[in-house]
């Protein structure tokens, strides 16, 4: 300072002036000028220290620092106020200066807290066996410069690393969800056997102690496609780190310095990202492109023969009749048979260029398609809502028997309930070919035994058992429970619940 202000005096500016540009008083500068440098270098102001109040707690502070590195000033302040009662009073900020000035001095540097859990590298999974699925947000800037959020769903097969990405402007619902999963199945042309889950609200109703109870559009889902679900305990993200992995991906390569043009515009911007970016490059963990490596996965999952629906949840709900009917304008529009599940059964409805839409009320799928009538009291049916498609009963019963596991009790109950229900046997087979994906092999085998030792010759009766063995652990002497599909917005206490005769389950559990 003293050759400073020695310099802007020889430099023509008066004391005041000097004062003024360096932030000192008069008197301060007179007092510089008065010395000469070896007076100056000799004085107090040359070398002067400053104490600090903490000093004396100094020995305690480097102690604490060297036994727990990642300390924060925060709790550094605590355990002196615990261990120092005659602390003096110092504000938050005081203490902060004093910890960075001790780790400065004394090379402490603030160090993460290192975690006790053991971690291993697990071993590549078999090629279609596990994919991941989370969900993310981020916010973007749009061209006026406003800020809006986006959501996004991410999936990844966890071989290959074979990603797919679907934004929205709303927050992800149960249907949106659904819609999702169908994209990404589509996306990879075929469904992997386990999907791991964060327990999120959207497919998880409660976690039940492991017995967990979905959302009635996510278990519809899952027994349409067969898939597996595996839920994570909860705040364990590292049993889905692949995942989470591509979710910080999405944010901070594709959506960071991007503008917000439209929805459409934005999921037509990720696929070209995927393509030359996500999947195009060669990924850090099992240096391989992924776009590659997808195609020796592809060939080992299950096939996906869906169509992805935009869900309905803004179109009005109509009732199912018993009959499989829809009662609309007058006339009656059936939707396929299996379709009505108890008399709370939903669907959406929507007129298009004289067309009547019908979607499913769970996962907003199209389940038929007819031509407006303009006469009253008609029926207007499909025929493929009252049989399968294929010509012949033996070709049909051919093609689910190819869907269950391979066994001679199988075959053996499939011979007799064509023999007891020949009338009803095509609508036994529906309701097996559509309810069985749920279940294991060996649980479905053990339902067939059961079923056949105790001549129960019904395909709702069947899944009932297949149920009751899934959910109970296959424990011979249980209660009875069936899992029913929920109903939103209906009146629980005018609901009559569907009966099954009790002594059916004496004879295969008692």
């Amino acid at each position: 300072m003293w050759n400073k202000v020695n310099e802007l005096f020889s430099d023509g500016l008066n004391k005041t002036q000097i004062g003024l540009v360096l932030g000192l008083h008069r008197q301060t500068v007179s007092k510089y000028l008065s010395l000469s440098e070896d007076e100056f270098i000799s004085s107090a102001s040359y070398d002067r220290h400053y104490g600090h109040k903490l000093d004396p707690y100094e020995d305690y502070v480097v102690n604490e620092l060297k036994k727990w590195s990642f300390l924060s000033a925060p709790q550094i302040h605590d355990r002196l106020k615990e261990n120092f009662p005659d602390l003096p009073l110092v504000t938050p900020k005081t203490v902060f200066n004093f910890v960075h000035r001790v780790r400065l001095i004394h090379d402490l540097p603030k160090e993460e807290e290192s975690s006790f859990r053991p971690y291993e590298k697990q071993p590549e999974t078999r090629y279609g066996q596990y994919a991941q699925c989370d969900f993310g947000e981020r916010w973007m800037r749009t061209p006026q410069g406003e800020s809006l959020k986006v959501y996004f769903f991410a999936m990844s097969l966890s071989r290959s690393r074979y990603k797919f990405v679907y934004f929205s402007r709303t927050p992800f619902t149960t249907a949106l969800a659904v819609y999702a999963h169908e994209l990404a199945f589509a996306f990879f042309s075929g469904i992997p056997e386990k999907i791991v889950y964060d327990q999120d609200k959207v497919f998880l109703v409660k976690e039940n102690l492991g017995d967990l109870l979905l959302t009635g559009g996510f278990r519809v889902l899952i027994r349409e496609h067969g898939f597996e679900p595996v839920f994570c305990r909860k705040s364990d993200p590292q049993s889905k780190g692949k995942i989470e992995n591509v979710v910080k991906y999405v944010k901070y390569n594709f959506l960071r310095g991007r503008e917000f043009i439209g929805i459409e515009q934005l999921n037509r911007d990720v696929l070209g990202w995927l393509d030359r970016t996500a999947n195009g490059t060669e990924h850090h963990g099992i240096r391989r492109i992924p776009s590659e490596e997808f195609r020796t996965e592809k060939p080992h999952l299950m096939p996906y023969k869906g169509v992805p629906t935009v869900p309905c949840e803004k179109l009005a709900p109509h009732h199912v009749r018993k009959d499989n009917v829809i009662n609309y304008r007058g006339n009656y529009y059936t939707v396929p048979t299996g379709t009505y599940n108890g008399h709370q059964t939903l669907v959406y409805l929507e007129e298009k260029e004289g067309s009547l839409h019908i979607y499913s009320h769970e996962t907003g799928k199209t389940l038929a398609t007819h031509k407006i009538s303009q006469e009253k009291g008609r029926l207007i049916s499909n025929t493929s809502h009252r049989r399968d498609r294929e010509a012949s009963l033996d070709e049909y019963e051919a093609s689910v028997r190819q869907t269950l596991p391979e066994s001679a009790t199988i075959d053996a109950y499939l011979s007799q309930l064509r023999l007891h229900k020949a009338r009803n046997y095509r609508d036994n087979l529906q309701f097996i070919a559509r309810h069985h994906r749920a279940y294991s092999g060996a649980t479905l085998v053990e339902a067939f035994a059961k079923c056949l030792e105790a001549s129960v010759f019904n395909g709702c009766h069947l899944m009932e058992v297949a149920e009751t063995l899934r959910v109970r652990g296959r424990q011979p002497l249980i209660d009875v429970r069936q899992e029913t599909e929920a109903v939103p917005q209906a009146d629980m206490s005018a609901m009559l619940p569907e009966k099954t005769d009790l002594s059916t389950f004496n004879t295969l559990f008692v």
